[in-house]
């Protein structure tokens, strides 16, 4: 049995590490496709040379069964010492100061160093361990063949891999924490690795106490992550581990509030002021324009109903609430992670009339709620990111587009945020591709908004009419609107329809959007 339980720690430890792993270093690296592909690949490629070495090691060794405990030992060992060591490695492969311009393109190589030099090593010496133990069970049992060994030891580890998996992302983080599971880990790989080595009884006791206390030295420090690129003039109000993201609400000295996801750096998804102002500034300020852009429905006096798909803090109620004037209108929020919500909740409460007009929904997909909207809305606003800069890719296809313009009323907006730091226009990257994209539903009805002194644009389309002029928008913005707002209005700062020749199509089946956002952020345009 104990040999079995050794290959379900080795196989739970590793898939631990690979799922885990990720998180722990999501405040640096954020948890892009690119990063979990990095991730995946460094893993996979240090278990097949692990496994290779092992089963050399185990032909010609005297004990495999001490060497298998040795691998083990040693694993917890790398991996006690990887906690503390990952932010000087983080601050050497990702240095502070950086904008999420500059960071970004060093995300990929950053992301792969990390993992190269914190994970392929332990998970190198608990991919050892399987044909060890495949060949202590043949050699202590005489009736039983390497075959019957071999099917029980990799049924062992792959029930133990699964226990990784599920127990990292639905007890271990929101339980216990990355750092603390981790911990936990290496603790079990020292114990199961010193009792596999089998020590003299005498010393056995004191090296366990030892190296379990090594071990659980990482985590009685404070957390690296929460201060991980902190912006100068700013200070953290609270963290929140959740199995989808890392997220941090920091607050500055005039009371602002910022909900930052993963690398965080200079950006943030989500801002909170004390005052409720309508406008908050940034991209958030041009959601003022989808309520003028859609209009009040003819005849109809029912209140005007907007689903925000990416809620967070709710930052796009207030802008909505200026658009609306005096109109009445209502809001369902989509939100795919509860833990944001409550977060949220307690650290940037919104208003007390908009909170009044809005229902959230949480834990499911923006898209799979959208299929089960009611239908007939006025707007639907899509603020949804995976991280910092990549868009969800189920989200930015003509299908999904499809989706929302079915979603919508006659005259009906759809509103878009698009982070990215491409020029307008340029033929490389992938505004025009969403462009394209957007028009196979809404037709030539579509208009991109540049968001001045900002890495952002909004894109607007709507459902079976023109778009206003942008002389009408501006006649028609509220009372307040900042000058940047009607800056956004110039028509040097907009492009009109649908672009030319789309650079790629962006469908269901086939979306490159995600290295076209890379080359993008990363200098490759």
């Amino acid at each position: 049995m104990l040999t079995l339980f050794a290959a379900a720690l080795a196989g739970f430890a590793v898939l631990t590490l690979e799922i885990l792993g990720v998180h722990w270093l999501a405040p640096w690296f954020g948890t892009s496709a690119l990063v979990w592909s990095n991730q995946i690949g460094v893993v996979l490629l240090a278990m097949a040379v692990g496994g290779w070495w092992g089963g050399r090691v185990a032909k010609r060794c005297k004990e495999p069964l001490r060497v298998a405990g040795a691998a083990l030992l040693l694993s917890g060992l790398l991996v006690a010492l990887a906690i503390p060591a990952l932010p000087a490695i983080a601050h050497w492969l990702l240095p502070d100061g950086l904008s999420l311009d500059e960071a970004a393109r060093l995300f990929l190589g950053g992301s792969l160093g990390s993992a190269i030099l914190l994970f392929a090593p332990p998970v190198f010496l608990m991919s050892m361990v399987s044909p060890l133990l495949v060949e202590a069970r043949v050699r202590e049992r005489e009736d039983e063949s390497a075959g019957q060994a071999a099917g029980e030891i990799g049924a062992a580890g792959t029930v133990g891999s699964l226990l990784g998996v599920f127990g990292s992302s639905l007890v271990a983080i929101p339980a216990l924490g990355t750092r603390p599971t981790l911990v936990a880990t290496a603790v079990l790989l020292l114990v199961v690795g010193l009792v596999l080595l089998r020590p003299k009884p005498r010393s056995a006791g004191s090296a366990t106490a030892a190296l379990a206390l090594l071990a659980l030295t990482p985590s009685l420090g404070s957390d690296p992550a929460r201060e991980a690129h902190l912006p100068e003039g700013s200070r953290v109000l609270a963290v929140k581990e959740t199995s989808i993201q890392h997220l941090r609400v920091l607050e500055w000295e005039d009371g602002q509030r910022w909900l930052q996801m993963n690398e965080g750096l200079d950006s943030y998804q989500s801002v909170w002021f004390p005052d409720h102002r309508f406008f908050p500034g940034g991209y958030y300020d041009l959601f003022a324009l989808a309520p003028i852009y859609a209009g009040p429905p003819a005849g109809d006096a029912r209140a005007a109903q907007v689903w925000i798909l990416g809620l967070a803090a709710g930052t796009a109620m207030r802008p909505l609430a200026a658009g609306f004037g005096e109109q009445d209108w209502q809001a369902t929020g989509v939100e795919i992670d509860s833990a944001l919500i409550e977060l949220c909740r307690e650290w940037m409460p919104l208003a007390a009339e908009d909170e009044h007009r809005l229902s959230r929904i949480s834990g499911g997909d923006a898209r799979a709620w959208l299929r089960a909207a009611p239908g007939e809305m006025d707007c639907i606003l899509l603020d949804a990111y995976a991280n910092q800069f990549e868009i969800p890719l189920h989200l930015a296809t003509e299908e999904f587009f499809a989706e929302a313009h079915a979603a919508l009323r006659d005259g009906g907006v759809l509103a878009i945020n698009l982070g990215t730091s491409e020029e307008p226009g340029s033929r490389v990257g992938f505004v025009d591709a969403l462009r394209a994209a957007v028009g196979t539903a809404f037709g030539e009805s579509v208009r991109v908004h540049r968001v001045a002194r900002s890495r952002n644009h909004v894109l607007f389309a709507r459902k079976g009419r023109a778009l206003p002029s942008l002389g009408e928008l501006a006649e028609a913005l509220p009372a307040g609107a900042p000058a940047s707002l009607g800056g956004a209005l110039l028509a040097g700062q907009t492009l009109e329809g649908l672009p030319a020749e789309a650079p790629f199509r962006l469908t269901d089946d086939r979306n490159p959007l995600a290295l076209e956002q890379a080359r993008v952020w990363w200098g490759g345009r």
